[in-house]
């Protein structure tokens, strides 16, 4: 039975291995970290709020003329953002960011807010933040996708802490505009995830989602039948994955 619900309960468990995994295979989601910057077309001299951050893994990806401000609520991904010149960091809940109205030019949210509790409260923060004509973007699993049954069977089974997402579909819409965004647009975009061998695609997706219950074939299994996977040219193979990206603005 599931004995944590939140994110910053689930991360503060296995926080540490997931961060490991990001580390250890950092070229792995690529595709998704630069997702969201490239969407919002964020230029030199804006300023990215990333919440929830994780370990501050989109900044890699950034120019280094994009101002970047990393929240997060769990300790463990809060020491590992970046807190270099130009990057800052915050310790805070999602609902309640220590930061003043109206500081952004741009919101990012990566594949987080499956794990709110509160996410209106949370989407209005978002709005609080963003300045006159401010954009927002959301790159979040959709439900009823294979990435959602992937996580919420096969992970949620070989994960003693289990998984239970609450995923994204066009009722986001609604509570985006609750929270006063405007010209809200959704769009399911495919990806991979990729690896030199199956072998660390297995390591990676058993740290990266806690699947202390499963063994590597396992796990190559269940992606094999549940997401699909491209063998490359040169002996590298690609895991299939999508997000449903989510694109509001704040009114000027």
């Amino acid at each position: 039975m599931r004995e944590v619900d939140s994110y910053h309960d689930i991360f503060s468990a296995r926080g540490e291995r997931y961060h490991r995994a990001m580390l250890e295979w950092p070229q792995a989601r690529s595709e998704e970290l630069q997702l969201l910057p490239q969407r919002l077309r964020v230029s030199d001299g804006e300023l990215l709020i990333d919440a929830p951050a994780g370990g501050g893994y989109v900044a890699r990806h950034l120019s280094p003329g994009i101002r970047y401000l990393a929240v997060d609520p769990v300790g463990e991904f809060f020491r590992r953002c970046p807190g270099e010149q130009g990057r800052d960091r915050f310790h805070c809940p999602l609902d309640a960011i220590t930061l003043p109205d109206a500081t952004a030019d741009v919101v990012a949210s990566l594949a987080g807010l499956h794990h709110e509790t509160r996410l209106p409260a949370v989407l209005g923060e978002f709005h609080r933040l963003l300045r006159p004509g401010g954009r927002l973007g959301i790159a979040e699993v959709a439900a009823g996708s294979a990435p959602a049954r992937f996580l919420n069977e096969f992970v949620d089974t070989h994960n003693s802490l289990g998984h239970d997402g609450h995923f994204f579909d066009d009722g986001v819409i609604g509570l985006l505009e609750a929270a006063g965004l405007v010209d809200v647009s959704l769009e399911i975009v495919p990806l991979e995830w990729c690896f030199p061998d199956p072998a660390a695609m297995a390591e990676f997706t058993k740290a990266l989602f806690g699947m202390d219950r499963a063994g590597d074939e396992q796990i190559i299994h269940g992606i094999d039948s549940l997401l699909g996977t491209r063998l490359l040219d040169d002996g590298s193979v690609a895991m299939r994955w999508e997000l449903l990206i989510v694109i509001a603005r704040k009114p000027d």
